[in-house]
This record gives C-alpha cells, sequence and structure tokens, in this order.
C-alpha cells in the first residue's frame, strides 16, 4: 500500500507487456536460419537483467562484418561497436560467428557494415526481450545482384520482466481493499461489538458483570482500535499538505532504493520525464506551499519578524548541514574529506530554497493580503497582485537564468547549448556536459566538489563480447588495416580497445563532471517553491471558499500546462527549452508544477472537502519527512531494509526488497506518529 502510487504509473507498461512483451513478435516468420545448428538455439541466456544475447551469423564468403548499435534512449547518438564478425570458410560450409550481449531496457538500432568498404550492408530496429537468445543472419539472396539479407530470428523466447510489477500491485490493491472493506465493517453496530468481545474477552465479561453496568462500546473501539483520524485540533492543519508530502516522499524512497531496477523507476538519461523525476519538484513545491502557512501563522501569533528570520536561517543551516555531513554520496570514495566533499546536495538545495523563498516572503509580506482587505485594480488576479514584489523578484531571477544558460560563453561549446555531451549530437560536443549550468559548476566549485556523472539512467547499452577481448582486438586491427586518425573505423578500435567489455555506462557516455544540483538549476528550484508558496497564497486567500480554492488550483495547472507546451513545442528532443531534470529546466519546473496543482486540487477535495480519505497510508511519513529522508539514506544498506540476494539479478527480488523497505518506513512512520514523535528542523 505505501508504494502502490509509484506502482500505479507502471500499470499500463505492465498491462501492455502482458499482452505484446518486447521481442515476443517473431520478427522472422521463417524458422530457424539454413544451417543453423543445435547449439544457436541452445545457448544459456546472459544472467544479468535487461539483456538478451544475439549471435551474428556471417554467411558471406569474402567480407567480414563489423557490427555496432545505438540505443533508442540515445538522442543523435553515435553508433558504438559492438563485435567484429568474421567471413564464413566457403569450403568448410562454416559461417563465421560473433556472440553479443545488447540492452533490452529500450529498442535498439544494429547497423551492419562492411569491414573492408565501410559500406552499410544493413540495418536493423528492434526491442529485444529480458533473457531472450536471437540470431541476426546474414546472407548473400543473389550471387548476381549481390543483395544482402539480414534476418533476426528468436531461438528463446525473452521473460516478461513486467509481471512482478503486476503482481505486487495486486498484492498492495488487494491489501488496501481488505483495509477499506474492515473499515467500512466496523461502522456496524453489531460487527464493532463482536470484535471488541472477541479481542477483548475478560474485559468485556468483568464490565458486564460488574455493578458498573454494560462498557460504552462505541467509545472503547473508537479508541483502542480505530483513532478518530479527524480531530477537532488535527483538522486546523490541512491532512491533503501532509499527503501530498508524504507521497512524493515514499515514491523518492522507493525509487532511491532501486525501484526494482526498473528503467522508468530511474531518472531520465537526458531529456523526458520519468516517476523518478517527478518527486523531487514536488517535494519542493509542497515545502512552497507550507511556507506561506507557516510564516503566516506565525505572524499572526504575535512573532517579531526578527524571530522569524532567525528560525529561517536556523533551519536552512541545518538542511545544508545534514545534506554535507550525513547525506554525502562521496563517502563511497572513501573516508570523508574537503579533497571529496560533494557540496551541492538535495538537501543543500531544499536549505537553499527555503532560505530565499522564505525569506523573499517574510521581508514583502504585508498586513491584509492574505485576508482579501487590500484593493486591486483585476479582481481575477487579486490573489496574485499583493505579491508583485516578490513576482517581479522571482522573474529577475527566470532572466538570469535564460541569460546565463543562452548567452554565457562556454570554452569548445556553442551558446546555449542543452545536450548532455558524450556521445550525444553525434559526438560534436563530448565535452560540453550541461553546456552553461555544469561549466559554472566546475568553474566555481570544482570538480571533484560535484557529481562524477549526471544522475541519468545507467544502461546495459555497453555490451559484453563473448570471447576473448584480445583476440578480437588483434581479429578488428588485421581486418582494418592503417586508418586515417578521426576515421569512423579508428574510432571503432578504440572503442574496443578500452573497458567497455563487461561494464554498464551512462547512455551518453558523458565523461565530464555534472551534478544535477547545481548552482544554475537551484534558481528554477526557487521559482518551484514560489509556485509552492503561491499555492498556499491561494489556500489563504480563499480560506474555506472551497471551489474557489480548487478552481485556482485548476487555473494554474492549465496555465503551466500551456507554457510547457510552448516551451517544450509537444516534444521530447525538439522545443525551444527541453524537459530536464539534470538541469531542472524552466520546462521542467512548469511541466511538474502543472502535475503538482493537479495533484493537491484532487488531495485537497478528497481529504479536506469531502472527508472521503484520510490521506493514509501517506499522511504518516509526510508528518516525519526528515525523519524518513534522512534514515532512508542512512540505513539503506543496513537490515532490514536490505538483504543479501539469491538472485541479483532478478527484478522481483529487486522490487521485493525495495517494497519492503519502503512499507517499512511507512510503518516507522506510522509508530512514531502514534507516540507523537515528529522530528522538526
Amino acid at each position: 500500500m505505501a508504494a502502490a502510487a509509484g506502482l500505479v504509473a507502471a500499470v499500463a507498461a505492465a498491462l501492455g507487456a502482458l499482452l505484446m512483451a518486447p521481442g515476443l513478435t517473431q520478427p522472422h516468420s521463417g524458422g530457424p536460419p539454413e544451417g543453423s545448428g543445435p547449439g544457436a538455439v541452445e545457448r544459456r541466456p546472459p544472467g544479468r537483467m535487461d539483456q538478451a544475447v544475439l549471435l551474428v551469423r556471417n554467411e558471406l564468403p569474402a567480407q567480414g562484418l563489423l557490427l555496432a548499435a545505438r540505443s533508442g534512449s540515445c538522442h543523435q547518438c553515435l553508433y558504438q561497436f559492438l563485435a567484429f564478425v568474421p567471413p564464413s570458410n566457403g569450403s568448410l560450409r562454416k559461417p563465421g560467428t560473433a556472440e553479443v550481449v545488447v540492452d533490452t531496457q529500450h529498442p535498439l538500432t544494429l547497423q551492419l557494415n562492411d569491414s573492408v568498404s565501410d559500406t552499410e550492408l544493413c540495418k536493423i530496429q528492434y526491442h529485444f526481450g529480458e533473457f531472450g537468445n536471437y540470431s541476426l543472419v546474414v546472407k548473400t539472396l543473389s550471387t548476381s545482384t549481390k543483395t544482402v539479407s539480414c534476418d533476426l530470428v528468436i531461438n528463446e523466447g525473452p521473460v516478461n520482466s513486467y509481471l512482478p510489477i503486476l503482481f505486487a500491485f495486486l498484492v498492495y490493491t488487494g491489501t488496501l481493499t481488505i483495509v477499506i472493506v474492515g473499515r467500512l465493517l466496523m461502522k456496524i453496530h453489531a460487527v464493532r461489538n463482536w470484535v471488541y468481545k472477541k479481542l477483548n474477552p475478560r474485559e468485556t465479561d468483568r464490565l458486564i458483570n460488574s455493578e458498573l453496568g454494560s462498557p460504552n462500546t462505541a467509545d472503547s473501539v473508537s479508541s483502542d482500535l480505530t483513532p478518530h483520524l479527524w480531530s477537532t485540533a488535527s483538522r486546523q492543519r490541512l491532512r491533503s499538505l501532509d499527503t501530498f508530502r508524504g507521497l512524493s516522499l515514499i515514491i523518492m524512497v522507493f525509487v532511491n532504493y532501486g525501484g526494482g531496477k526498473y528503467w522508468f523507476f530511474k531518472h531520465e538519461s537526458w531529456n523526458g520525464l520519468t516517476v523518478a523525476d517527478l518527486v523531487f519538484p514536488w517535494f519542493v513545491f509542497i515545502m512552497g506551499t507550507s511556507i506561506s502557512l507557516s510564516l503566516s501563522s506565525m505572524l499572526r501569533w504575535g512573532s517579531s519578524k526578527q524571530k522569524v528570520l532567525g528560525k529561517i536561517l536556523w533551519r536552512s543551516f541545518l538542511l545544508i548541514l545534514l545534506g554535507i555531513i550525513v547525506v554525502n554520496p562521496n563517502y563511497c570514495l572513501g573516508p570523508l574529506s574537503w579533497d571529496n566533499l560533494r557540496i551541492p546536495g538535495v538537501l543543500q538545495r531544499l536549505g537553499f530554497t527555503y532560505l530565499v523563498v522564505a525569506a523573499l516572503e517574510l521581508l514583502f509580506t504585508r498586513a491584509g493580503a492574505e485576508s482579501g482587505t487590500l484593493e486591486t485594480l483585476c479582481p481575477a488576479l487579486q490573489d496574485i497582485l499583493p505579491y508583485w514584489p516578490q513576482w517581479i523578484f522571482i522573474l529577475m531571477l527566470e532572466a538570469i537564468w535564460l541569460c546565463l544558460t543562452f548567452l554565457l560563453p562556454v570554452p569548445g561549446c556553442p551558446r546555449g547549448y542543452l545536450g548532455p555531451g558524450g556521445i550525444g549530437d553525434f559526438g560534436n560536443y563530448p565535452n560540453c556536459t550541461g553546456g552553461a549550468a555544469g561549466y559554472i559548476d566546475r568553474l566555481l566549485l570544482g570538480e571533484k566538489h560535484i557529481y562524477q556523472h549526471p544522475s541519468s539512467s545507467v544502461s546495459s547499452f555497453w555490451f559484453a563480447v563473448c570471447s576473448h577481448r584480445s583476440a578480437l582486438n588483434i581479429a578488428v586491427r588485421k581486418s582494418l588495416g592503417m586508418v586515417p586518425v578521426g576515421g569512423w573505423k579508428e574510432r571503432l578500435v578504440a572503442q574496443v580497445s578500452c573497458n567497455n567489455c563487461f561494464l554498464s555506462k551512462v547512455i551518453y557516455q558523458t565523461t565530464m563532471p555534472y551534478d544535477p544540483e547545481g548552482i544554475l538549476g537551484t534558481i528554477n528550484t526557487i521559482f518551484m517553491a514560489f509556485l509552492g508558496l503561491q499555492a498556499g497564497k491561494i489556500i489563504l486567500f480563499y480560506k474555506d471558499q472551497h471551489k474557489q480554492i480548487m478552481s485556482r488550483f485548476a487555473i494554474w495547472s492549465i496555465v503551466m500546462g500551456i507554457v510547457s507546451a510552448i516551451l517544450t513545442k509537444c516534444s521530447k528532443e525538439d522545443g525551444f527549452i527541453p524537459i530536464n531534470k539534470n538541469l531542472w529546466s524552466l520546462s521542467y519546473v512548469t511541466t511538474t508544477s502543472c502535475f503538482a496543482f493537479i495533484l493537491l486540487l484532487l488531495m485537497y477535495y478528497l481529504v479536506d472537502v469531502k472527508r472521503l480519505w484520510s490521506g493514509a497510508p501517506f499522511f504518516y511519513p509526510g508528518m516525519n519527512s526528515i525523519l524518513v529522508y534522512i534514515g532512508h539514506e542512512v540505513f539503506e544498506n543496513y537490515f532490514p531494509f536490505k538483504w543479501k540476494m539469491q538472485d541479483s539479478q532478478s527484478h522481483a527480488e529487486h522490487l521485493t526488497q525495495n517494497l519492503t523497505a519502503t512499507t517499512l518506513w511507512v510503518i516507522i512512520s506510522y509508530v512514531l506518529y502514534r507516540r507523537r514523535i515528529f522530528w522538526k528542523i
């Protein structure tokens, strides 16, 4: 139940995969290729997740082949060398073969070139299935025309790796259904009395037989079994906000623990959006909403601005300190020291964003703005115009972001470059990862004080050539001969010569350090928090006017959606400013805030207006968000949150472990809530 919301986003993919998993459709209906022996069919599948075996059979008598591939998730990337396939031995009728391991997370484009003339013989696009066994047969259809055919054959069908998601979804849905039905049954007087008698038989009999008469069952049950979730005191706090925060946090915990090792529970390789890319901006958004409500409450109760500013400074300092010292990924490089201390980070960005937005709100807040007593020229903007100084400041920050991003000269890179560098953009800008954002971080913070790679999803696109690497290198070099410097063939040799075999690398093969929580992206994080603060202003301005609050949330969602459509041209790669989590691009903020306003609207309606949902279980971690976040980072590698798996290459085992760990944090937060233990900074 705790992580079910994160799985809902993948249910459509899971159900679709049940009908047609990648690779289940035969690309060649003619059966096994002519001359294929049993060895090709009985080959042992690879032992790693998200991989399949591809056996390339070259039946051309005098031509060696160069096999290269490009991942469908790698935009405008260079083809990456996979294997050299020797020519067939015509006298022995023995085809030349090479076996490689290919990625199954995304579609691949395979390219076969003549090793001598470097001409393209064929190109195939295909989405391989996990643990599948395939053969690619290259032969001549006609000796007169020398037409070459490339046929892909399935030797062993792939497994459906999405079934564990469907099973987990059904388990959590069933658990949730049982809980809901149980709560409904407990509202029936006869059922409630029967359950209470079964659970407390001795106490019930004692009370019945005593002078005090029968117990007040309703009061006993409500206090012992089903405590009131909505007391008068608790209703003063909007449960939908804590529920929103808890949902974001729980998905974040699940994703950070691995998300079952599914690609859609990892961050997008560069441009685009996955489930993992939604949670951090949502957390920032609801932080901004809480800033608006908490500052209003403190000032209304008579706290001076100086005292409130002191609390803001102290909380920001603690968040930044915790991020640098406690939750620092550079611990994996050894004992933490200044030489390798990562300065940016999630908590650091939260702390600085909180400082700017809260101080801005405290500085320009005016009496009467939240109560609606100030007169405005435009009634439609009456919840915006009173805060025009804050808006001017935010727009100035956005202007700075745009100027630095698109006008700042970056050595060796085109102005306004937003790409990943590496092998992206056809390898023209290998050292330009992140453009101005990466350049500013490396210049001001230093390369050793930031992430060494962007938070792109790691792919198994890089292959494992199942033969002796040294022998393969020699064969390729002999077949290629002398090649001019910078030629396509020489680059392939370089690819083979390095340690690409048996490695999993970032899709774009970036080599420049880049930090997704860097300096320039913090500007847009502040904008995201300010949009959340605007949501809080709406709640305060239209207090208890539920229709007005929900309509304003809907309008803001539509406006942000329109802005996103314009900035991206409704395209993943071809927009003015693509959606990009690594850069925290402007379109990324407008898109995720569009979803955030819609999600907050739904939760506000269900939890606080209609009270159809208590917010459980997400409400509990939302009440202890800092403790859960830091706790899940610190105890990530300790039992019972992690244990040694029997099969580390199984999505099912990873998903079980990650869901168990996530659920445990929900249970911990519930126990802390029941004991009224809250860690506030």
